[in-house]
């Protein structure tokens, strides 16, 4: 059972820059849910991801209202150094906020959006 969902620039379906990857019905469950535990669900993205676009984060607010906590970083603030082959050949943006794109270092933007991630789940996950 999700408890707190975290999406990290969700990227499917890569074929509609606004479409989700449950259909009404399942969403109109979720956010019943999440209405009804008092949970949220937290996203991240960079700003100018061609994969995870700002239409697909429209879509969740739609879906999930104020539920959907959306954060939105500055291409700027992604790490562009020494990249994988893999991303450095077919990821033309920033799009990896807490992995590939992280800049481990105190005070940058990627590192507060990992901080914040821990800390949600340190916050909703404890088991007393």
């Amino acid at each position: 059972m999700m408890l707190e969902p975290v999406l990290a620039q969700p990227s499917l379906p890569l074929d509609d820059a606004g479409g989700l990857e449950s259909d009404a019905g399942e969403l109109a469950q979720v956010r019943a849910r999440l209405e009804r535990e008092d949970l949220v669900v937290l996203g991240y993205r960079f700003a100018g991801d061609v994969i995870c676009r700002a239409e697909r984060f429209a879509a969740y607010e739609r879906a999930l209202g104020d539920r959907f906590q959306g954060r939105v970083l500055p291409d700027a603030s992604a790490n562009r150094k020494d990249l994988p082959p893999f991303f450095a050949r077919h990821v033309p943006t920033p799009h990896s906020v807490v992995t590939v794109h992280l800049i481990d270092q105190a005070g940058q933007p990627t590192i507060a959006a990992r901080d914040e991630i821990l800390a949600f789940f340190r916050q909703r996950l404890v088991v007393g």
